[in-house]
């Protein structure tokens, strides 16, 4: 489990994160950490779309 130091902003101070469990599967690579003592969490993920959600709309 990685565990690092990061600026929390829900406790507005540094403070220890760690690696919480990856529902995702990717184990020890996962790149999510969660503060210990508030739970804000940094989620670092590839937000990439392979499809548009909805149509663009053009003007008629």
């Amino acid at each position: 489990m990685r565990a690092e130091i990061r600026w929390c902003s829900g406790c507005a101070t540094e403070t220890l994160f760690e690696q919480p469990p990856c529902e995702d599967g990717h184990g020890a690579d996962c790149l999510d950490l969660a503060c210990i003592d508030c739970g804000f969490g940094i989620v670092l993920r590839d937000l990439t779309v392979d499809e548009p959600v909805r149509e663009a709309v053009r003007a008629a």
